[in-house]
């Protein structure tokens, strides 16, 4: 029964080894964790946190969120949308998603009337055609601010693309410049 036992806590010993082995996995030459839900710096809390926002502040906009892999099949699909960058431009002139267009929208605290209008001067006229937003990275509010400005101004179809132009590269994708 002791050699049972003893064999039963080496086995389950081996098997919570490979657990963690496989939840640290890391991407070859890179030493960036391929594990989902772990933060390159290892902050948990930081995901924890910029996943709560994210979900808070897409309910509380009305807009939808696209994924890095959906969004690049819509641009290699060439299909209609207006994709809007809302980083400053030196930013949006060092690298973009191929087609975006540029308004900046702030980091912090309220757009002024005169960003909210330059970033409504690129909304298609119809208030139906899907329009993406993004910025930086998850943590980025402008893509936030933008995709809310344009659902609260009558467009229907808004996405916003949280990962942002971090996301998009660190896919390989290639940018415009």
């Amino acid at each position: 029964m002791k050699k049972m036992l003893y064999v039963g806590l080496v086995l389950a010993l081996v098997v919570a080894c490979f657990a963690v082995i496989g939840c640290s996995e890391k991407k070859e030459g890179t030493g960036v964790s391929t594990a989902t839900g772990t933060a390159k710096d290892g902050n948990e809390v930081a995901i924890e946190k910029a996943a709560i926002d994210l979900v808070t502040n897409t309910a509380a906009g009305g807009y939808q969120l696209v994924n890095t892999e959906t969004l690049k099949q819509w641009v290699d699909a060439a299909e209609p949308m207006t994709v809007i960058d809302t980083m400053p431009a030196d930013s949006f002139a060092k690298g973009h998603i191929p087609g975006s267009v540029n308004a900046e929208l702030p980091k912090e605290g309220e757009a002024t009337q005169e960003q909210l209008d330059a970033f409504a001067a690129l909304l298609p006229a119809d208030k139906a055609a899907k329009v993406v937003v993004y910025c930086g990275f998850t943590q980025c509010p402008r893509s936030n601010i933008g995709a809310s400005y344009a659902v609260a101004q009558g467009w229907t179809n808004v996405y916003r693309y949280p990962g942002g132009i971090v996301a998009w590269t660190d896919a390989g994708y290639p940018t415009e410049q």
